[in-house]
């Protein structure tokens, strides 16, 4: 016999035993479908057996018993009983005794899971205005319990004599808990209190961590999470080192409704500083500490306003006591205001960078360049212009140094930045229109002009340059170019693939650079022929140079498609100057296009190749050929494989010396390459390295392993490098994590790993 009948109940205000508040209607009907039902009306006793399940609200239950006493107003249900609560939470238990508002009531023998897969098992609970419910004996866990043995014990789990769940505050307190690990006993203490899976902020402890220094000593590192209000939190952390004192920090957050804010502030009074090498800058300054500030507002969906700025006592603060975010070597500081549309961008930014290192006089700080702003705006325009495109852009930049930046070379000095004031601003017009003709045959003429305004201001001319310098005082560069770009894709199709091959040849007529390398370079020292920028209109990275004279440029460019997935790339060309000064023939004071293969009449070859597979394989390889023999003066090889548990790249680079040698230069060449691994659902291995092979040196080592469950994870991790200034000295550090989720992690050095952190 199966009965189904709605009764009516009396209004309820139930809460949630890990949730918020869950109030039921006052008209809302119980729903209760059971194999037999009895009724008694002279004890006002509802009974339902067999198969009963319960539908109130947004509470439903299940049982193989429940009696219902309207008179008392409450419920019990017996054996196998399971409810869900409108938050998600599951409750297992043998019997169940509640009001019917779900609110008061004593539960024996329960188990309780959340939606966040926490876990509470006690041997009966309490359940108080709806509001606070006590786990008598409890044990409280976020490791699933084993499938194949129930009874075994999670990897970890707390017992406590009381486990308080309090629906208010949203907190659960343990009273007299002892953590267990695999079973074992490990620390006891009087009491704990961790927030509960609804709490999204909680004012309280966080986990500790420690640290270990030669210079430092050993560190315990306590953080405390403060709720502010609903929009503003802070932590204040405070770091105990046996050889340097007390490190204070405090973070204050706080988002508005179109962004948000960060100030941080840390600092020390040294009491060791015998311990840092002396005439460093770590140990002549005992007052340090630095203030922070970071913030992101959107003033509307087209515009972004920022900054992120931080000054410091001394030049190494915040790399010597590793505080986050701005203990990199170089931290940059820098405002910034960024407009993007779907036909424009518009940047303007200042910045500055410190270098951290404990030198003494602050050299490195002062060659870097203070920016003061720069500039970046680019348009294309909606409306055709004579059926063509037109797109506008505009750069500049005002910066300044302390020194100069002069990298010596047995030939002509490097100037990578002037001490003194330095400003450009350029402005170009570009237009192009392509048009079809005949059977395929593609035309684009390109029409561009150029107006460059520059302010030089230097302390210090250039003594050892092989050109010439323009001077201080303001110059004024303009640049027309003229150019046709015709090409002739043809399309070649099997049954089981398609080809396209295409043809380009361009040339681009203009006068010869004004000024050619006579002014500070400072955006177009990075230069790299090859073949992604053999069909550019200006092979210059920056503005501070531009291309001159006639030059013509002709290659042919191939793409793939097979139908097993397989695709294939190519690329293969090379670049004439015409007429005119050779703009990379002529001395540059960044030395940017010495041996560039664009210094002679006729270029040197370049060429790709390229192809990937379905199945995760992927083969690249560029280089630069010497237009007379062939000798490939620069080659890239990459090579990377992914598949399921399975990720690897390797990459080698080979820069050869250039001819005739008269500075003695070596070649270059070095490896790189990079490997994963997952060996088990939970067990992940990783490395990288970097080898120079004309040294015989490694660079960089690092290696790294992870262990991640729903409950639990581990990473140990190793990194060695070698310095870049002084390649006989080495650095090594060894970082370790152990996590528990929910309850946090302990840290243990510089976590250096190569893998993904775990996700909780």
């Amino acid at each position: 016999m199966c009965a189904i009948f709605t009764f009516a109940a009396p209004e309820a205000s139930a809460q949630s035993s890990f949730g918020g508040d869950f109030s039921i209607p006052a008209d809302q009907k119980m729903l209760l479908a059971a194999d037999e039902l009895i009724y008694n009306n002279d004890t006002g006793l509802v009974v339902a057996k067999g198969g009963v399940q319960i539908d109130y609200g947004a509470y439903k239950l299940v049982a193989d018993r429940v009696e219902y006493d309207q008179t008392t107003g409450r419920m019990k249900a017996i054996g196998s009983v399971e409810m869900v609560e409108p938050d998600g939470n599951k409750i297992y238990a043998d019997d169940l005794d509640v009001t019917d508002d779900f609110a008061n009531g004593f539960i024996n023998a329960l188990r309780v899971e959340t939606p966040d897969k926490t876990y509470i098992a006690a041997e009966s609970a309490e359940r108080s205005d709806g509001r606070e419910t006590t786990f008598n004996n409890g044990v409280y866990t976020a490791c699933e319990p084993c499938e194949e043995n129930p009874e075994r014990a999670p990897v970890w789990q707390i017992r406590a004599k009381r486990v308080i769940q309090n629906g208010e505050t949203k907190t659960i307190r343990l009273i007299r808990p002892t953590f267990e690990l695999f079973g074992l006993p490990i620390a006891m203490l009087p009491y704990l209190e961790i927030p509960d899976h609804d709490a999204k902020r909680k004012t309280g402890f966080l986990s500790p961590s420690y640290r270990s220094s030669d210079t430092l000593g050993y560190g315990l590192t306590v953080p405390y999470y403060v709720v502010i209000s609903p929009h503003m939190d802070a932590t204040l952390t405070g770091t105990a080192f046996t050889k340097q004192g007390f490190l204070g920090e405090v973070e204050f957050r706080q988002k508005f409704a179109n962004g948000s804010h960060t100030l941080r502030m840390a600092g020390i009074s040294q009491t060791g500083q015998d311990n840092f090498t002396a005439n460093t800058s770590d140990a002549l300054v005992q007052e340090r500490g630095l203030i922070a500030s970071k913030g992101a507002f959107r003033i509307n969906p087209r515009w972004t306003f920022g900054w992120d700025v931080m000054a410091q006592t001394d030049n190494n603060f915040a790399r010597t006591y590793g505080i986050e975010d701005y203990n990199a070597s170089t931290v940059k500081s820098e405002i910034y205001l960024t407009g993007q549309s779907n036909r424009s961008y518009f940047d303007l930014r200042g910045y500055r960078f410190d270098k951290q290192n404990a030198d003494e006089t602050n050299r490195s700080e002062r060659l870097q360049a203070f920016v003061h702003p720069s500039l970046d705006y680019s348009r294309t325009f909606s409306d055709p212009i004579a059926g063509g495109e037109l797109a506008l852009n505009v750069n500049g930049y005002s910066l300044s140094r302390k020194a100069d930046d002069i990298g010596i070379r047995v030939g002509p000095d490097r100037y990578r930045g002037f001490a003194g004031d330095n400003a450009r601003l350029s402005a170009e017009l570009e237009w192009k229109k392509t048009v079809t003709v005949g059977n395929g045959l593609r035309l684009t003429p390109i029409l561009a002009a150029r107006g460059d305004l520059n302010s030089v201001n230097v302390d210090n001319a250039p003594t050892d340059y092989d050109g010439a310098f323009a001077g201080n005082g303001s110059h004024a560069r303009g640049m027309v170019t003229a150019g046709l770009e015709a090409s002739y894709p043809v399309l070649v199709t099997t049954a089981t693939s398609s080809h396209v091959f295409e043809p380009i040849a361009q040339i681009f007529v203009r006068p010869d650079e004004q000024l050619a390398g006579g002014i500070p370079n400072e955006d177009a020292q990075s230069f790299v022929f090859d073949a992604t920028s053999l069909f550019e209109r200006d092979k210059f990275s920056g503005f501070d140079r531009t291309e001159g004279g006639t030059r013509a440029n002709v290659g042919l460019r191939y793409t793939g498609n097979y139908d097993n997935g397989l695709k294939t790339q190519a690329a293969f060309g090379q670049s004439y100057h015409l007429a005119g000064l050779n703009s990379f023939a002529t001395p540059d004071l960044a030395q940017a296009t010495r041996n560039s293969g664009l210094d002679q009449n006729v270029s040197d070859f370049v060429g790709m190749v390229g192809l990937s597979t379905a199945n995760g394989l992927s083969l690249a390889a560029s280089a630069r050929f010497d237009k007379d023999d062939f000798r490939a003066e620069r080659t890239d090889v990459r090579a990377g494989y992914s598949r399921d548990r399975f990720r690897t790249s390797v990459t080698y680079t080979e820069i050869k010396a250039p001819r005739p040698n008269l500075l003695s230069e070596l070649d270059r060449r070095e490896v790189t390459g990079y490997v994963s691994l997952k060996l088990h659902e939970n067990w992940s291995v990783a490395a990288s390295t970097s080898y120079d092979l004309v040294d015989g040196e490694f660079n960089r080592q690092a290696f790294g392993v992870l262990y991640a469950d729903e409950c639990i994870a581990l990473s140990l991790s190793y990194e060695e490098i070698r310095d870049e200034f002084n390649t006989e000295a080495r650095d090594w550090k060894v970082g370790a994590r152990l996590s528990f989720r929910t309850l946090g992690g302990i840290d243990g050095g510089d976590d250096v790993s190569p893998l993904v952190k775990a996700d909780f």
